[in-house]
């Protein structure tokens, strides 16, 4: 850093345009302004990081500052203009600061030491108030980007665990979603019941209309689906046309009911295809009851026998299964 250019006789009528010296009797503080130091920084230069301690506050003059994650200057998080002051929280809370603040262009600043600005906010009660807005500022600008930041991660994991075709859930999601679930259910004493469900002669589809039209019927699919379930249930796309549904809360008996109306309303809902053709869909599901201390694998390969049960009956009907004794944990 180097001596500003500005003089420091201009220096009052600066802070005019400050947020932080609004309304700020500043002839009654001119020993504190002598005491401040006027400094210029060159286009990119690092005026505070996260490595070091902050003593001071700054003002900015003439310039721009970019609040930044890193010292290059690339996608600022905030941009300070003249009037602007940046330093203040990590000097309040005798902290690093949490980003680094470099210069755009060419910035001239006025550097307030800390003893001094607690003399500045004894002489003028005003400016407490003022450092109190400018606080309150400057964490609802955090508190945006911090928002944006936690939307945008939001949008990723979304990304990682959605299917892309069905836009249900995918198999990452459900290898880790689905243990925790039932580790819930144990604990909390709940049943739970699991759907395997499979599109009846998918392939045929794909063979007659093209796999053009397979995806849609797994689009279709995944639609209905998530029109169907409640909102308590848990299900994803589980490899192929294959789905599974996890009911938390469930006995057998009600999961079986659930599955019905889910495989009638898939039956009843045609699928419209680009050339004005309606195309029936139709499911066989397996559904089994979980007991306490059963692996989810073991659930699983339970749901599937049935079915497969299923298909042997007729397909487009739902069976049920009950897990084998050598399955139990007692």
């Amino acid at each position: 850093m180097k001596p500003a250019d500005v003089h420091a006789d201009r220096v009052p009528s600066l802070l005019a345009n400050s947020r932080l010296f609004k309304g700020v009797d500043l002839a009654t503080m001119d020993a504190e302004l002598r005491e401040s130091r006027l400094l210029s920084i060159d286009p990119g230069q690092v005026l505070l990081d996260p490595k070091h301690l902050n003593t001071h506050i700054y003002i900015v003059l003439h310039g721009e500052l970019l609040v930044c994650l890193e010292p290059k200057i690339t996608n600022p998080l905030v941009r300070l203009g003249v009037g602007d002051c940046v330093g203040e929280l990590s000097i309040i809370d005798a902290s690093a600061p949490s980003a680094y603040v470099v210069a755009a262009v060419q910035t001239q600043l006025l550097s307030i030491t800390k003893p001094v600005l607690w003399r500045m906010l004894a002489l003028q009660q005003a400016m407490a108030l003022n450092l109190l807005h400018v606080l309150a500022h400057r964490i609802r600008e955090n508190n945006v980007v911090l928002l944006g930041s936690l939307e945008l991660q939001r949008q990723y994991r979304n990304k990682a665990e959605t299917d892309a075709l069905t836009g249900l859930h995918n198999r990452a999601w459900f290898e880790e979603v689905f243990p925790k679930q039932l580790e819930l259910c144990e604990r909390t004493g709940q049943h739970a019941s699991l759907l395997m469900v499979d599109i009846d002669h998918f392939k045929k589809v794909n063979d007659e209309y093209g796999h053009s039209c397979g995806d849609e019927v797994l689009r279709h699919m995944g639609s209905l689906l998530r029109r169907n379930l409640r909102s308590t249930d848990l299900c994803a796309r589980y490899g192929g046309e294959e789905m599974i549904v996890l009911m938390p809360g469930t006995e057998m008996l009600q999961g079986q009911l659930t599955a019905d109306r889910l495989r009638e309303s898939i039956a009843s809902t045609p699928l419209r295809l680009q050339d004005g053709r309606e195309l029936t869909v139709q499911v066989s599901g397996g559904i089994a009851q979980w007991q306490p201390g059963t692996a989810l694998h073991d659930l699983i390969r339970s749901a599937d026998q049935a079915l497969y049960k299923a298909k042997d009956g007729g397909r487009n009907q739902i069976a049920t299964s009950t897990l084998p004794n050598h399955f139990e944990v007692s």
